[in-house]
């Protein structure tokens, strides 16, 4: 047990992210069964780094301590070794504070069908998360980890768990990832689905709270006048420096900026639409000069092969046109 001690293990983002995600699907669904999953990750030296995980499939035919689908897991296990040569499997993960009596089984049947003969086990605390939603939550996250001993008493085998430290390590690709992945959840949080519209609702909402301190200085003026609050000459003599500072920008100087910048883009709109028409008419005069080309060469082909039945060999030397009208009045 020393050595086991003396082991380093470092969660990744990715484990606690698929176990959040797995919980979260849970709760969504009203689903009161505690989660299931396995961890791999890679060891070297005394280091153990937990960098994946996936979901146990539940058979809930069987006992409540027993109830995973085995051959599910190593199926799953397989495919994850193919992929990844260099994971193994170092336990498992669940939900509750501490872990249970029923586990003790599980925790038996895991080690009969994986190569790990002691694997970790992985709590997460769903009670706690749950308690801080309305308050404020702690930096702490709410996940521990178990390590198990086994030994004889009283002639039965007892099995207890031992907390073991661990800590938080990321990559530098899995930096970018969680990254991505915390502002796609801010922005879907907030019912924005671009760039533009969060810039947007982060101005408006500063025009708000701009709004909301103004009324409360009116209000603290008006009462100021009313004689129901004393006079606080620094926060007047900073009031009037802001009115002062308003009548810098006179109203008919803003509206002649405003006016010069809507007629700046109006005419790069205007410009862009010329361009555009201008480039529509070079294609169709190019495709004019085309068909008046193929039709010179036409007449000139008429010219030097067979006469026009029915026009006189003089009067078919002198062009296309004159060929054309004389032919139509001898039809």
């Amino acid at each position: 047990m020393g050595d086991r001690a003396a082991l380093e293990v470092h969660l990744h983002p990715l484990v606690l992210i698929n176990i959040s995600d797995h919980v979260v699907r849970f709760r969504a669904a009203g689903r009161d069964q505690r989660v299931l999953g396995a961890l791999l990750g890679a060891q070297e030296g005394r280091r153990i780094d937990v960098h994946n995980s996936f979901e146990l499939v539940v058979d809930e035919a069987e006992a409540p301590g027993t109830a995973i689908d085995f051959e599910f897991f190593q199926q799953r296990l397989a495919q994850y070794m193919e992929v990844f040569p260099r994971y193994e499997f170092f336990g498992w993960y669940s939900t509750g504070s501490c872990p249970q009596e029923t586990d003790k089984a599980l925790h038996k049947k895991i080690q009969e069908v994986s190569a790990n003969e002691n694997p970790f086990l992985l709590l997460v605390d769903v009670e706690k998360l749950k308690g801080s939603e309305g308050s404020n939550q702690s930096e702490e996250l709410p996940v521990k980890v178990y390590d198990s001993t086994a030994h004889l008493e009283g002639g039965a085998l007892r099995v207890d768990w031992i907390e073991v430290p661990y800590a938080i390590d990321t990559l530098e690709a899995e930096r970018i990832a969680v990254d991505h992945v915390a502002k796609t959840a801010t922005v879907a949080a907030s019912a924005h689905s671009t760039d533009f519209t969060q810039h947007t609702s982060g101005l408006a909402n500063s025009v708000v709270m701009l709004s909301n301190r103004v009324e409360e200085l009116l209000a603290y003026m008006q009462e100021v006048k009313a004689g129901r609050l004393p006079k606080n000459h620094d926060v007047l003599r900073q009031m009037l420096s802001i009115c002062q500072a308003l009548k810098a920008t006179q109203q008919d100087s803003l509206q002649h900026e405003f006016c010069s910048d809507f007629n700046d883009a109006a005419l790069v709109v205007l410009l862009s639409s010329l361009t555009k028409a201008c480039a529509n008419t070079a294609d169709l005069l190019d495709k004019f000069q085309l068909a008046h080309d193929k039709q010179i060469r036409q007449g000139t082909t008429t010219r030097s092969g067979d006469p026009t039945p029915g026009v006189p060999e003089g009067i078919a030397s002198c062009g296309p046109d004159i060929v054309r009208i004389v032919g139509a009045g001898r039809r």
